[in-house]
This record gives structure tokens, sequence and C-alpha cells, in this order.
């Protein structure tokens, strides 16, 4: 059966109408200034959301709380609303030109909700807290992805891609380093009574601090104006129903089973890896706080850079020299690489020995992060690129951040039942996810290349 093409199932209907940006204001520096406050949104998306890495001993000891608890607050709690707000952010994303005013809402909102993190005093009211940031970060990429996907063309969208994906290994980086540094000094300060609701211990004032600039960041987000929609197939303006979205990602299940699993694993591996590994240098090596915020801080935010830029220049001056799946194909290649250094990292008997391979694997993992998620947008109409990349973020919310933290708490409390143990854990979960997501791209990898083609003789810029 051959699957139905774009101009099949797509039916006549305005976009909101809102002047597009169809001017200079869409090329040269500016398009760059987009990309780069995206990219502010995106590091401060992921402090707020990473910082509590760093204070799960505070946590666990104010609270009274498990390593499961701490697991659910570190990953399911952002999955769980996110399951019911992605595909409705998507459309709006896909069917109107106000994609802006969302990413400012969300940005305002889950910084606030990033606060109320730091005045809650039960598991319960923290879980609560931690899916609003959830909700409130899920505004912000699909949003960025369709933005920028029409600012750039192929050669260029997987390197701007790319410095937009930094800013969460960045944003990780900083949330170590900087909450390291709040948390000593609010240590040193004790208590501080705040907004009549009582003494706030150390690691809430953490959490009220690291939202603050997210007045700043709403601020710039105003700035940037929509561009014009590009690559629409069938006619420029159109957009389709819900069945029809349906239908079409049906018809082509191999192609975007392969993107969307694959992103999905990945996620769950690297996030599942990077939230406990600080709590695995702490245990294992009796490392402090403050080192492990600054030593690990500093990996994320080097080798995730200087991986993620590379992997996204790389791809790109392989597209302008006509390997058009180079983004997979690069994707591949860092999943393989990646595997040992991940895998054995955990083992070494030393912190020194543990960090070096973690900064390796860093490194090459990183290279796929952009790349994958250009590729998905080059397979993608513009029509559908909000809904696509908002089932993506589902996939990597509910297995990514939903199970990764989950998965390696589970095994090191109900497999070995010994705390000690959770560097077998990491150990046991890349040596078993790896191979999985390398068969899964490479069975897809067919399906990829034919959704290149297609979209390479539909789209119209």
């Amino acid at each position: 059966m051959t699957a139905p093409t774009m101009a099949s199932i797509v039916e006549k209907a305005g976009v909101d109408q809102a002047a597009p940006a169809s001017d200079v204001r869409t090329g040269g520096a500016y398009r760059w200034y987009v990309v780069f406050v995206l990219f502010l949104a995106y590091s401060f998306s992921a402090i707020d959301a990473r910082v509590l890495t760093l204070l799960v001993v505070p946590i666990k000891r104010d609270l009274q709380l498990s390593d499961f608890e701490i697991s659910l607050l570190q990953g399911f709690a952002f999955a769980i609303l996110y399951s019911l707000a992605a595909i409705p952010i998507g459309r709006f994303v896909d069917t109107s030109l106000k994609r802006t005013r969302l990413v400012v809402g969300g940005v305002l909102f889950w910084s606030a909700m990033t606060m109320v993190c730091g005045m809650v005093r039960s598991f319960g009211a923290l879980f609560a807290a931690r899916v609003g940031v959830g909700v409130g970060e899920a505004t912000l990429s699909p949003s960025a992805y369709s933005l920028i996907s029409d600012y750039f063309d192929r050669g260029r969208r997987a390197l701007a891609i790319s410095f937009y994906a930094i800013g969460y290994p960045i944003g990780s980086g900083l949330a170590l380093i900087l909450g390291a540094a709040l948390l000593d000094h609010f240590t040193a300060r004790g208590p501080i009574e705040m907004f009549g609701l009582g003494a706030h211990q150390p690691w809430q004032m953490v959490f009220i601090a690291v939202g603050l600039p997210g007045l700043l960041i709403a601020a710039l987000v105003m700035t940037i104006r929509e561009p014009e929609r590009r690559e629409l197939t069938a006619t420029h303006g159109t957009r389709m129903p819900l069945s029809a979205v349906f239908v079409y990602l049906g018809a082509r299940w191999q192609l975007y089973g392969m993107l969307l699993g694959s992103t999905a694993l990945i996620a769950l591996l690297a996030i599942g890896t990077s939230v406990w590994y600080p709590t695995f240098l702490i245990r294992t090596y009796g490392m402090s706080t403050a080192e492990v915020g600054f030593y690990f801080g500093t990996v994320m935010l080097v080798c995730g850079t200087i991986g993620t830029l590379t992997g996204g220049w790389f791809a790109g001056r392989l597209v302008r020299r006509g390997q058009a799946d180079a983004n997979m194909r690069i994707v591949l290649v860092a999943t393989i690489l990646k595997g040992v250094p991940l895998v054995i990292g955990p083992l070494m008997p030393t912190p020194q020995l543990a960090l070096a391979f973690i900064a390796l694997g860093t490194l090459v993992g990183q290279a796929s992060q952009g790349v994958l998620l250009a590729a998905i947008q080059d397979v993608t109409p513009n029509q559908l690129r909000g809904q696509v990349t908002a089932l993506t973020l589902l996939g990597v919310n509910l297995v990514g951040m939903g199970l990764g933290g989950s998965v390696i708490a589970a095994i090191t409390q109900f497999g070995f039942a010994d705390e000690g143990a959770l560097r077998y854990s990491i150990a046991i979960t890349g040596a078993v996810v790896l191979p999985l997501i390398v068969l899964l791209i490479v069975a897809g990898m067919p399906a990829y290349r034919r959704g290149l083609q297609e979209m390479m003789g539909a789209s119209t810029e």
C-alpha cells in the first residue's frame, strides 16, 4: 500500500494572520540573534529543571524521601502532565503565527513554579510544583524548532538547531556549578525567613534564586519576530486536520517509529545517567557536593557544548556535499562510539577515571543531540513540525525523564537493595539500552532516506 502524499490529505485553511517577518529581518545576523535568545531560554529551562540533581541529599534529609521518590521528582513529575499538554501545544505551534507568545507564557510559568519549589514543605507539594515546571518548559522546544526551521534552510539548519540544543548541556552544567555555589552561600547564611512563610532551608533558597531570571528571559523572547513559514507542502498557508495528521504519521510508522523511538531511548540513557552520576560520585568516592557540582558541571558544560556544535557543523558540511542522510549517520556512529565510556565509567576505581570516561561519553554522545532533532525537522512538513516535535518531546519526557532516573533507582533499590550499588545500576542500564538504540536506527534508515526524498520532491520554499 502506498503512503498517502501530503497534498492528498491536507485541506485548505488559513493560518492565523499576523505580519510575518519575510524581509531582511529573517536573514543575516538577526536570525542568529533569534537562535541566541532561544538558546538562553533553553539554558535557563535546563537550570530550573536540573538544579534538583545537586539538591538530592538535603531534600532527602529534610523531607525524609527514598531514592525512588527522588527519581519521581527528577523525572516523572515532568512527564505526567506533559503527556496531556504535548499535542495541544504542537497544534498551536503549527496553526498559529503567535509562537513567541506561547514561549513567553511558558517561560514565566516555569520560572514561577521553580520558585514555588522553594516554598513547599512536603513531597506532594514539591511533586506538584515540579509538574508545573515541566508543563511550562513543554512550550519551548516545539516553538523553537519550528521557528529555527523557518529561519534556516537544510544546509545550515543542523548547526542552528545544534546551537540551540547546547543550551541544555550548558544549562545542566551551570545548574550544578551555580547550584553548588548557591547552596554553599545559603548554607553559610542558614535558614532565611521569607514571604511570611517561615524559615526557608538553603536548598529552598536555591530554587527561588534560579527561578528569578525568568522575567529577563521572557522579555528577550518578546523581541523575536515571526518568520514566514517555509517548506510548506501542497499550498502555502495550509494546515492539516487532526485526523489527517494521524493518517500521515501512521502511513510512515517505520520512519517516525525510528526517529521518536531512538530519541526517547537516547534520552532515557542520557537523563538517567546524568541525574544519578553526581550522587554516584558522592556515594562511591566520598566527593563533596561542591566538588561534584564543579567537576561534573564542567564536564557537562564543556564536553556537551563542544560535542553538540561539532556534530551540527559536521552534519551541515556533509549535507552541503550531497549526503542527505548525514544527520542520522552521525547519530548512529555517535551512539556506537559512546557505549564503552558510558558503561565502564561508573566501574572505575577512582573519581578521576570515572569523570574522564563520562567526559568522553558526553563529548561523543552530544554530537547526536542537535543533528537528531534536525533530522526530524528535515523529513517533516512545516504543517506538522510543532506536533511531531511535541510527540518527540512527549517520548523524551515519558521515557527519558519519566523512566530514565526511575529505572536506575529501581535497579538500585529493588534489585540490589543497596544504595552503594548505584554504580552497577548505571552501567547495566547503558549496557542494555545502547544496543537497542543501534538496532532501531539501523532498521529505520531506509525509511529515513525515503522520507528525505519525499520532502525534497514535495516541499516548496
